[in-house]
């Protein structure tokens, strides 16, 4: 049972990394095989189809990060005082709870990927929508827990202020990749740019100095595979910055 648990395992991983990487038109089940080290056999033993394949992948990728809101939650609450005494409770709580989240390139490619999917494949639609609405019933408890711990009480419903936040750490993450992957670029919306400056990968971003991925060891062409920054030192840090703007629009001092 383990060994097939295992080969499971690595089939996702296998699939998780070519949609990252390539996009889900490359995940033939020969690519998956070959980039898993399995044969077609081991695959249809495993999973009776790529949609199947495909929904397990899903599962993990949400479950994941369902577990890392758990933790981080289990984490605050064990904390004598939360915050560092400087930075206001909700900013500095919401930034630490976005970097277990992960907004990151595969982040934003995985959920892109699935949920275009999604649109053109009702079918499959209706499976990741299910899926996904436990993420973001759980985010939204989190962001709720933020608000209570801040001393805040909700002014509009939870669960649109949850999409919109959901959205806007998206963008966020595109931008962010998109900044980075494709030197360079000239962005005069962003007010740490001039038209005079340039990104370069690994060098900028957003004003802030990053990583080099040769100096981080990782493999500068596999995406799923790169460090993950804090959302505060990514290319798109004055976006995430909005969602501070979300949080306080739609709540007030509990009185």
């Amino acid at each position: 049972m383990g060994n097939r648990f295992d080969t499971q395992d690595k089939l996702i991983a296998a699939t998780r990394r070519i949609i990252i990487n390539e996009g889900l038109e490359a995940t033939s089940l020969e690519h998956i095989c070959k980039v898993a080290g399995f044969t077609r056999g081991a695959f249809y033993s495993n999973f009776s189809s790529k949609d199947s394949l495909l929904a397990a992948l899903a599962e993990d990728e949400y479950s994941d990060l369902i577990d890392r809101l758990h933790s981080t939650v289990d984490r605050w609450a064990q904390r004598p005082a939360l915050g560092d005494g400087e930075t206001p409770v909700l900013d500095s709580l919401l930034i630490e709870a976005l970097d277990a989240i992960g907004i990151d390139e595969a982040l934003y490619i995985l959920n892109s990927e699935l949920i275009m999917r999604s649109i053109r494949d009702p079918e499959w639609g209706v499976r990741l929508f299910d899926i996904n609405s436990q993420f973001v019933d759980e985010l939204g408890r989190l962001l709720e827990w933020i608000l209570t711990a801040s001393g805040r009480e909700l002014t509009r419903p939870l669960r649109p202020m949850t999409h919109a936040i959901i959205g806007i750490a998206m963008r966020a993450a595109g931008v962010a990749s998109w900044r980075l992957s494709v030197p360079p670029i000239r962005d005069l919306s962003s007010p740490t740019l001039t038209g005079t400056q340039e990104i370069h990968p690994g060098e900028l971003s957003g004003g802030r100095v990053v990583m080099n991925e040769d100096e981080a060891g990782v493999d500068s062409c596999d995406k799923a595979a790169r460090p993950r920054p804090s959302v505060r030192d990514s290319a798109g840090a004055e976006i995430i910055d909005v969602i501070l703007v979300v949080m306080y629009a739609s709540s007030r001092p509990r009185e």
